[in-house]
């Protein structure tokens, strides 16, 4: 009877013992976890910082383009003002033009 008890107290000690590591083995997987997690949010936070940066970027030569293209309309438009203007001035001096040269138009036609 000794021995079966001397055997059973010496299979509970290997298991306890056994169970102890494992305890220790899952605690080190339970930390590693945690700094992996950490480490997560360190990269989740610096990523979103990057986001941000691209996107107010992005926007800010948007917000450039658009006013070039403003300044280009506007200048367009100033060119084709001038233009405009000139063509009906070189007209009004061709009428007057073919007024003194030719005062008596109303024969011609």
């Amino acid at each position: 009877m000794e021995t079966i008890l001397t055997v059973l107290i010496t299979l509970g000690v290997c298991a306890l013992a056994y169970t102890f590591v494992g305890v220790i083995r899952l605690k080190r997987r339970v930390d590693d976890l945690e700094l992996i997690r950490m480490e997560l949010v360190d990269f989740e936070g610096q990523f979103e910082k990057q986001i941000e940066n691209e996107t107010s970027n992005r926007e800010r030569e948007q917000e450039l383009i658009h006013k070039r293209m403003d300044e280009e309309a506007s200048s367009l438009d100033r060119r084709q003002d001038k233009l405009w203007a000139e063509w009906h001035n070189l007209n009004d001096r061709v009428k007057k033009l073919d007024s003194t040269v030719n005062p008596n138009m109303d024969l011609l036609k």
